[in-house]
């Protein structure tokens, strides 16, 4: 006898549809948290990533001093008397790790009605540090041009291509080459020169107030960090690095990896609990006509695929419902989890691809395999005289 791998699996769904259905969506539940998490998890560390982007220099590198104080005149714009070395840089990038060091020279002067306004000097080299800026116009490329914060040219008036006179100063002028659209930080209220102009008007050549630093990976910061502080010009270094921020974002993303792969784990072990439970069931209520089986010919391999077939059509048919469903309620699970997560990102929180997808019906194919191991081996070892005497009323 040759029976057909997939009538027989059908043949019982139709025969016990309240159990079967019940399975089904069990294992359409497990999946569906499983590629829902999975994309979660992808989206929502994507989205880490790029609001670290956004934030740009992983460490601040200050001259001698109090580093906090440093860093809070850097970041906030104000004038100190100390500067660093223009020299100095080319062995900050030769540190292993460092991805991007930016100089840049800071100084803060007073308008006619007393407005404080921050001139940065940096090369172009600062756009790969501010990936989302958004610029109407172009970086400055040639002296007496500057570009705009969006604040600060709405303040003054300036319009793209306009030559002004530049606020703090006497008898000198501009042109707005570019304006930097609002980007809700600092940035807004600076005028951006190109660094060799800056250090002509505020005369410090050769000089810098601080280096904006960018790690090749920001998980490996304490190490890049030793690093800086030990080359030839690290005695003459403050190494600010950002670790509160990053070690908080960090906490995030394991915390929640975690508490993802729990859930996961769970639904995992229920839906894997109701396949073999309904496959036992089965077993049990075929006792006879497996009996028949292996009477007619069939072997124990043969029994065992025919267990084993059912476990895996419930399972596939159950993971790709688990991915539709999953996909039908991507928005409203997005929704649900920003109204909840104490830290949100700007981008999606569910990135699908169909690497994701594939996992996930791989896992329910997996699940189905293992799940049907017990009641699998149950049946093949179903004994044929035993069988073929229940046939017969016990006779």
């Amino acid at each position: 006898m040759r029976p057909s791998w997939l009538t027989l699996p059908l043949n019982e769904w139709r025969r016990r549809p309240a159990r079967s259905t019940v399975t089904l969506i069990g294992v359409a539940l497990a999946v569906a948290a499983f590629v829902s998490l999975v994309a979660f998890e992808r989206g929502y560390r994507r989205g880490l990533q790029n609001e670290l982007d956004r934030i740009g220099a992983h460490i601040l590198i200050v001259p001698k001093g109090c580093p906090y104080d440093a860093a809070s005149l850097a970041l906030h714009g104000a004038n100190w008397p100390c500067y660093l070395k223009t020299n100095y840089l080319a062995e900050v990038r030769a540190v292993p790790g460092v991805k991007a060091a930016v100089p840049a020279l800071m100084h803060a002067l007073r308008d006619q009605t007393g407005g404080l306004v921050v001139y940065l000097g940096a090369d172009s080299a600062l756009l790969s540090l501010r990936p989302h800026w958004r610029i109407r116009g172009r970086f400055p490329e040639r002296a007496g041009e500057f570009l705009a914060g969006g604040d600060l040219s709405r303040r003054y008036g300036w319009g793209l291509g306009q030559s002004v006179a530049l606020p703090g100063f006497t008898n000198r002028a501009g042109t707005v080459c570019g304006i930097l659209e609002p980007t809700g930080g600092a940035d807004d209220y600076f005028v951006h020169l190109l660094l060799a102009e800056a250090q002509r008007l505020f005369l410090h050549p050769q000089e810098l107030t601080h280096v904006l630093v960018r790690l090749d990976d920001p998980t490996q910061m304490e190490e890049v960090v030793q690093r800086l502080r030990g080359c030839e010009a690290g005695m003459n270094l403050n190494v600010v690095p950002l670790t509160h921020l990053f070690r908080t974002i960090q906490g995030l993303v394991s915390s929640t990896r975690s508490l993802l792969a729990c859930v996961v784990a769970v639904a995992a072990l229920l839906a894997g609990a109701g396949v073999t439970n309904a496959l036992l069931m089965a077993v049990s209520e075929r006792t006879r006509e497996l009996g028949v089986f292996r009477v007619l010919g069939a072997s124990r391999v043969q029994v065992f695929r025919i267990v084993l077939t059912e476990s895996l059509a419930l399972s596939a048919a159950g993971g790709a419902l688990g991915i539709a469903g999953a996909l039908a309620g991507s928005h409203g699970l997005e929704a649900w989890l920003r109204a909840r997560l104490p830290f949100v990102p700007l981008d999606s929180l569910v990135a699908w691809d169909p690497a994701a997808l594939l996992a996930g019906l791989a896992a329910a194919i997996l699940l189905g395999s293992l799940a049907a191991c017990l009641p699998a081996w149950r049946a093949c070892n179903v004994v044929p005289k035993t069988a073929m005497c229940e046939l017969a009323g016990g006779v």
